[in-house]
């Protein structure tokens, strides 16, 4: 299984779209950024959709970007051509008009973490963990991935987090302020993402939509990486 994202909508109109590369530990290549692409196109030209959870299938919600078929890729073009693609992913989520909730299990690494920013709000199970390894390994974060960031824990924080590339526990992640609450597993954080999800969708949409609007102003071509980005660099000598 290449890359394939699952669609599911309830009778509330919440549509529920779960990473599924299990035995890749749902990292995105570009066949499933790609679906995701056009699952979210799908959800925002929907309107019986009016809430969206994202989770992924299996132990672990996302390991991020697919580091062997990013390294495969063709040269330093390729690499942007899927580093852009994250971008555009992390982008269309972010500024999707429905209420977006994320439930994370495991791992939300890179790109993947990425996708649970671009979200709403989040909910945590207790083995989540939370990690930008990108920096210390020589690679560039997507922009989209680091504006979220910022917007979300400040940018004094966020520096922290990109240039250590630590490792954050669920606890570590509410206290800083990316989760709304930490759930015991993996079934309870994804029950109460579709709870969050169901309740926003059955309320009025216009005050829900203002009240995003507000929170989560649109971002432009800044999420877009420049003409001249490299997906990796050298160290200096």
């Amino acid at each position: 299984m290449t890359g394939t994202v699952l669609r599911r909508a309830d009778a509330a109109g919440v549509a529920t779209l779960r990473l599924a590369r299990p035995e890749s530990r749902n990292a995105l290549n570009t066949d499933l950024l790609r679906r995701l692409s056009d699952e979210l196109d799908a959800v925002a030209d929907d309107p019986a959709v009016r809430g969206v959870v994202l989770c992924g299938e299996g132990a672990v919600f996302c390991a991020g970007a697919d580091l062997k078929e990013f390294r495969g890729a063709a040269g330093e073009q390729g690499a942007l051509r899927r580093i852009r693609l994250v971008s555009r992913v992390v982008g269309r989520l972010r500024n999707l008009e429905r209420p977006t909730v994320c439930a994370v299990s495991g791992a939300a690494f890179g790109a993947g973490w990425g996708l649970a920013l671009a979200c709403d709000l989040t909910y945590a199970a207790a083995d989540a963990t939370f990690s930008l390894p990108e920096l210390p390994a020589g690679l560039r974060l997507p922009p989209a991935i680091l504006h979220r960031l910022a917007e979300v824990v400040g940018p004094v924080r966020a520096a922290e987090i990109a240039y250590s590339g630590d490792v954050y526990t669920a606890e570590q992640a509410l206290a800083w302020g990316w989760v709304g609450r930490v759930l015991p597993d993996s079934a309870s954080a994804e029950e109460r993402a579709r709870e969050v999800a169901g309740a926003l969708a059955r309320a009025p949409g216009t005050p829900v939509v203002h009240a995003k609007q507000v929170l989560r102003p649109r971002a432009g071509g800044l999420l877009t990486p420049p003409p001249e980005y490299a997906w990796n660099e050298e160290p200096s000598q």
